[in-house]
């Protein structure tokens, strides 16, 4: 099977020649690097989109032949699709009940489908819209959705790249409940749980098949990354190690009445100049409201924050990598990574730092393409150069390795390392422990407060 995509760019050869069966009543991993074509194999298999060449059968639907209302008729009585960025499987205006009831149609009862939601940990969020959530509460009311359709077969990008570890083995607990009772699952993933918790495997590079994966690891990258050209006027800014955050008394609170949700509550923490603060909790713990009201995006219902020199539009003051990264669909990866120091005015004394980066982050022969071109890896990659660009006081960023494998995930904290030694200030919330050895300090953060 073969999927080219056609673009202004040129041509992008997402599978080249894969040919591969899915056991039913399995759990097959889809693995490999990010932009190694698990996102386009499932794409396929969910009928979103034909094979370029080669013939593909769902269920007994040739897909590769299909037309647009036949793979449609695919999807809604034989296959649960969730899609790899979470806010993508929702309507802005249906609560999570309300996209529950359209899935499952007349199949299950309220009851049924409220259970379903129990088991995810995710039914006191049904009368919200998907927006109130956090991304992880939005991933796990997405699979919800899949599973409310009944279907024999479930496929899903990602499931557990925005969890915690909690969440995460809540949905792998309802999904080997579920293989058991003779459901088909295909997961594309990073995850090593998800990876354990498989019966099948099926590993990708470059859009081509090498067959069962035995190494955990997932690309893992043990070379030194290049070395990054930092311009001669990013010395250490060190003035007196002083405090670039400070946070007291913050509180914020989504909705009213019996949907208020106290996202934030009297929170209070400082982050110091040269420091990497890593912000730790289950998904809805508060962590992304906390960042978006330091970058100044939200506003707190009472509480202060202080950053010196202000909260400013000011891309070398502060940064942010956002969980839906805010890349410019108009931009190539090159002009996303560089726009920052074109609005300074530095793009001459940037160029070799754009380079660089490009180089460090493996998107140098991405250059030219435009991010929708790109795997969600690569443009979470890519958001992060941009943010690094003109090498700011202040880096905020949210769960900047969520669709990262273990080799990619190495690389980007060992940039942020790196960036910390020249002064920059970083604040990050993940779900990765892996940042534990790059941190200097841990914030666990649990119902809105920092517990530890």
């Amino acid at each position: 099977m073969v999927r080219t995509y056609r673009s202004p760019t040129g041509e992008v050869q997402a599978l080249r020649g894969v040919s591969a069966e899915f056991p039913r009543g399995r759990v097959t991993a889809v693995v490999g690097p990010s932009g190694s074509g698990k996102s386009s194999l499932l794409r396929l298999i969910a009928g979103l989109d034909r094979p370029t060449a080669g013939g593909l059968t769902v269920d007994g639907t040739q897909v590769s032949r299909a037309s647009a209302r036949a793979r449609r008729h695919l999807r809604r009585r034989r296959l649960g699709y969730v899609f790899q960025r979470p806010s993508d499987n929702f309507v802005g205006h249906l609560t999570v009940a309300d996209h529950m009831r359209l899935a499952a149609g007349r199949s299950r009862s309220g009851a049924e489908l409220s259970q379903v939601l129990d088991r995810l940990g995710i039914g006191h969020r049904a009368d919200h819209l998907a927006e109130g959530l956090s991304g992880g509460e939005q991933q796990r009311a997405a699979f919800a959705q899949a599973l409310a359709t009944g279907a024999p077969l479930v496929v899903a990008d990602e499931p557990t790249a925005e969890l915690d570890g909690s969440s995460a083995d809540g949905v792998l607990r309802r999904i080997r409940d579920l293989a058991d009772l003779g459901v088909s699952f295909i997961l594309a993933t990073h995850d090593p749980a998800v990876i354990a918790a498989s019966d099948h495997r099926v590993e990708l590079e470059h859009g081509r098949l090498r067959g069962a994966i035995h190494d955990d690891r997932d690309g893992a990258r043990t070379e030194a990354p290049p070395e990054l050209p930092w311009p001669a006027s990013d010395e250490p800014y060190w003035g007196d190690g002083g405090e670039i955050v400070r946070v007291a008394g913050l509180s914020k609170t989504y909705g009213e009445g019996v949907e208020a949700v106290d996202a934030l509550s009297d929170v209070g923490l400082q982050a110091r100049e040269g420091e990497i603060v890593a912000l730790v909790g289950r998904s809805g713990s508060g962590k992304t409201t906390l960042l978006h009201t330091i970058a100044g995006w939200e506003s707190p219902d009472r509480g202060s924050v202080e950053v010196p020199g202000g909260r400013t539009k000011d891309w070398s003051h502060i940064a942010v990598v956002p969980q839906r990264l805010g890349l410019m669909d108009e931009l190539s990866v090159e002009e996303n990574v560089g726009y920052p120091s074109r609005v300074a005015g530095a793009s001459s004394d940037r160029r070799d730092l754009v380079d660089g980066l490009l180089r460090r982050f493996g998107l140098y022969d991405l250059r030219r393409r435009y991010p929708r071109e790109t795997s969600m890896g690569e443009q979470q990659r890519t958001a992060l150069a941009r943010a690094l660009i003109v090498r700011p006081r202040l880096l905020i960023a949210d769960e900047p390795t969520g669709h990262q494998d273990a080799g990619w995930t190495s690389r980007i904290f060992e940039t942020l390392r790196e960036a910390a030694a020249l002064g920059t200030c970083c604040i990050v919330a993940t779900h990765d422990e892996g940042l534990t050895r790059y941190a200097d300090r841990i914030l666990a953060m649990s119902d809105g407060r920092i517990t530890a």
